[in-house]
């Protein structure tokens, strides 16, 4: 398993609702081949730049969360992961990526680096973010990293080097980057910009969960369902807090005064802690609605209390049942509504 997926394993080590990385179900690729993923049409030759495929993998059974080695001769080594996130934000990914890089102990990360937006391909939007780091120390010299949307679906191409220069492994990742096989009709997405820190935190108070009703998992299903369906507004986020080690993020709604996500490590994994319709709805005492969002599905859990503190959405995901389970993947959308539930109002 590489350092990049190690992160994302101890994070889900804390939720049951996603299980931590195990090791990967390799696929059968031959060497001399072009792998193309089918639900995106996204294509990975022999080589990207420089470097030769070596392996390529999926941590699950439905190809929404793939992994490609590319590794040369010097131990210059690229990882693509590609994956159906359960939020769509380059911005907000690119920002767990960043913190899971400069939190690595023993990486030596050296002084700042600036990300940059930029087009895979002449005429596309700059929805896309990449920034190099320097490294002292250790075995690496530099690494580097980017994101790409591909409709709704995220590639994030980690690169590292033991030999070359942080410069010389910029023009490494262009390189990576230029030999994919982007789908020209899902380049679309808007331009993005690195995401900034909030004017002001959250306040946490430890919440209760409340007795679970149909209109909770209804609600909290068919919202998810919508959002997924209609992209027509994308959210602009900004950074609240962060867990030391890189294991999470708390990100808010530029200018909301409530709610958050809470984004596990960095391969598209979060949970979503907003005001609960459900309570709105039915005139009762304002609540928080909590919805754990995988690659392939959203499960929608008991309302809570208040506004509850990151560690505490993580233990009730942990530790609770989900009243509803919304599947997300095209083509494969269906909602399941615990057998608990039948007959509550």
């Amino acid at each position: 398993m590489t350092g990049f997926r190690l992160a994302l394993a101890a994070a889900l080590a804390l939720t049951a609702a996603a299980p931590a990385a195990a090791d990967p179900r390799m696929l059968d690729v031959l060497p001399s081949l072009t792998w193309k993923h089918a639900q995106t049409g996204l294509a990975m030759g022999p080589y990207l730049g420089s470097l030769p495929r070596n392996e390529v993998g999926d941590y699950g059974t439905e190809e929404a969360d793939l992994f490609l080695q590319y590794r040369g001769a010097d131990g210059t080594a690229a990882s693509i992961f590609l994956f159906h996130p359960g939020i769509d934000s380059v911005p907000l990914w690119f920002d767990r990526v960043q913190a899971q890089i400069t939190a690595r102990k023993g990486f030596g990360v050296q002084g700042e680096a600036v990300p940059k937006a930029f087009a895979v391909r002449t005429g596309a939007p700059e929805a896309s973010l990449r920034v190099t780091y320097p490294m002292r120390g250790g075995e690496v010299t530099a690494t580097a990293a980017a994101v790409v949307p591909v409709a709704d679906w995220l590639v994030v191409v980690r690169i590292s080097s033991p030999k070359m220069e942080a410069a010389a492994l910029d023009a490494e990742l262009s390189a990576v980057l230029n030999d994919i096989g982007w789908p020209a009709d899902k380049l679309g997405a808007p331009v993005a910009m690195p995401i900034k820190p909030c004017g002001e935190l959250p306040s946490f108070r430890k919440g209760k969960l409340l007795k679970p009703d149909m209109a909770q998992a209804l609600m909290g299903s068919l919202i998810g369902a919508a959002a997924e369906d209609e992209k027509k507004t994308v959210p602009t986020y900004c950074r609240a807090q962060q867990e030391p080690g890189g294991a999470w993020g708390v990100y808010q709604f530029e200018g909301a005064d409530k709610g958050y996500v809470l984004a596990l490590a960095d391969a598209g994994r979060a949970i979503g802690v907003q005001p609960s319709l459900a309570a709105a709805v039915n005139k009762s005492k304002p609540a928080y609605s909590l919805t754990f969002m995988d690659l392939t599905q959203r499960q929608t859990y008991p309302d809570v209390s208040d506004q509850l503190p990151p560690e505490q959405a993580l233990d009730i995901v942990n530790r609770t049942s989900p009243i509803a389970t919304a599947t997300t993947l095209s083509g494969n959308k269906s909602i399941t509504i615990s057998s608990g539930l039948a007959g509550k109002k």
